[in-house]
């Protein structure tokens, strides 16, 4: 292998990408990893660090860029960690995004399964429906936006290209409040201070949104902020507080007070309702979640009379979109403030053949099994980390016909699919749903069949 050194020079074509985005060249085998250039583009680039297996390096100079490049349409692009691929066109991030499913699913576990396109978004901007705004006093002032890649340090924003333009409003009106108080900031190094974190949260029309202050400690200077708050934004119809007095960087703390309103915000999906609270799981892109949700029931294919397990559940918010299309939903969900929503939820919606159950999915559903439970179908909808291995070994003893998956991360996916295949299930055509635009983020959706 070519020794490949700190402070070179090379001229190459970039041949793939990470999972990450960051663009690949190689140097004889020597792959260097090279952030905001675009497959196909023949760059100069300059290595800044050499590990024994791979390098990093920086782009000096375009001599081919690609028709896919564009200029990133944020002002912060290059400070902040939010985004990682705004320099894509977006038919580029498609393809990228497919490319990351296929190389997890086909080259890391040999699967040999067709990819189906990415299914994209027709305003790829202005999605997130939460934001999550960490808060720091600097120079004078209150500062308000999100971490530099790697770090603690915040970009101070005034508007974010991916978060809904009610948040921006809500974050630059707050700030200004926030300055205007004095509100006492919290100091992360320092364990001191009040206002740690701002968090947004809105329904898809923007009709209701929840403010939430988390704190360290449970002092209330809010009223002042409040009222002005209420009184500029009439869409705004809960602020509630939370505190989290630990040594952590765990957002949320145990305890939520509600300062106005109610503790949750409404929200329709799929034609069903959800309250969503300060701490509830909702996924952030309500058009893709849509989309991603159908893809996911028309891989059930369900007849109107199967029975249903909705693992990793949630809120309730897959099962309870099949309520319609399925006999009975059973959910089963480890954190206990979720399967109360849940139930809540269900209520709501009049589904009176969705049940939900506490506890680890693996052990639930086994003792369900045992009960005498036959399910038809099983979805699976687990957290980055995957499914847990005893979850896998008991899906694979229940042995129900059909399994549907749906994956936050293509790595873990592929690994768990590896497992089920092992055990007899066939897998489906993958299909990646760009759930986080301008991100190097992908979900996906996939359907195993009992051979």
């Amino acid at each position: 292998m070519t020794a490949v050194t700190k402070n070179e020079y090379y001229t190459k074509t970039v041949t793939d990408y990470t999972h990450e985005g960051m663009g690949v060249v190689k140097v004889d085998h020597y792959p260097i990893f090279v952030p905001d250039v675009l497959v196909g583009e023949e760059i100069e680039v300059k290595v800044i660090k050499a590990n024994r297996k791979f390098g990093f390096g920086r782009v000096k100079r375009f001599i081919k860029p690609s028709a896919n490049r564009i200029d990133p349409p944020c002002p912060y692009y290059y400070q902040c960690g939010g985004c990682q691929i705004q320099t894509l066109n977006y038919a580029e991030q498609l393809a990228f995004k497919k490319g990351t499913m296929d190389k997890s699913i086909n080259r890391m576990a040999g699967l040999g399964k067709d990819i189906n396109p990415a299914v994209g978004m027709d305003e790829p901007m202005y999605y997130r429906n939460k934001s999550q705004i960490p808060v720091k006093f600097n120079n004078g002032s209150v500062e308000m936006g999100f971490y530099k890649p790697r770090s603690h340090d915040i970009v101070d924003i005034e508007h974010c290209l991916i978060q809904k333009e009610i948040h921006n409003d809500l974050m630059v009106f707050i700030k200004e409040l926030l300055n205007k108080e004095k509100v006492s900031v919290y100091d992360e190094a320092m364990h001191q201070g009040l206002l740690r974190h701002v968090i947004i949260r809105s329904n898809n029309d923007d009709s209701e949104v929840q403010v939430a202050f988390v704190t360290n400690g449970r002092k209330n200077v809010f009223t002042d902020i409040n009222k002005a708050i209420i009184g500029t934004f009439p869409m705004v119809t809960s602020i509630v507080q939370n505190i989290n007095p630990e040594k952590t960087n765990v957002i949320f703390g145990d305890r939520t007070d509600v300062l106005y309103g109610e503790d949750y915000i409404t929200d329709t999906l799929l034609g069903k309702k959800f309250r969503i609270r300060a701490r509830s799981f909702y996924q952030v892109n309500h058009e893709q979640t849509e989309k991603l949700y159908r893809k996911a029931l028309e891989a059930a294919d369900l007849k109107g009379d199967e029975i249903i397990i909705d693992t990793y559940c949630g809120i309730g918010t897959i099962g309870l979109s099949a309520t319609d299309h399925a006999g009975k939903i059973i959910g089963i969900e480890v954190v206990d403030s979720a399967v109360e929503d849940a139930r809540e939820n269900a209520r709501l919606n009049g589904a009176e053949n969705a049940e939900f159950h506490l506890g680890k999915s693996e052990e639930v559903m086994k003792k369900l099994v045992k009960e005498g439970v036959k399910p038809d179908v099983v979805f699976v909808d687990p957290p980055r980390k995957g499914c847990h291995p005893e979850f896998l070994e008991a899906l694979a003893e229940v042995r129900p016909e059909k399994i549907i998956y749906v994956s936050c991360n293509p790595s873990t996916l592929q690994r768990d699919l590896k497992y089920m295949n092992e055990q007899g299930y066939d897998i489906s055509p993958v299909t990646p749903v760009d759930m986080f635009p301008q991100t190097n983020h992908v979900e996906g959706v996939v359907a195993l069949e009992l051979k």
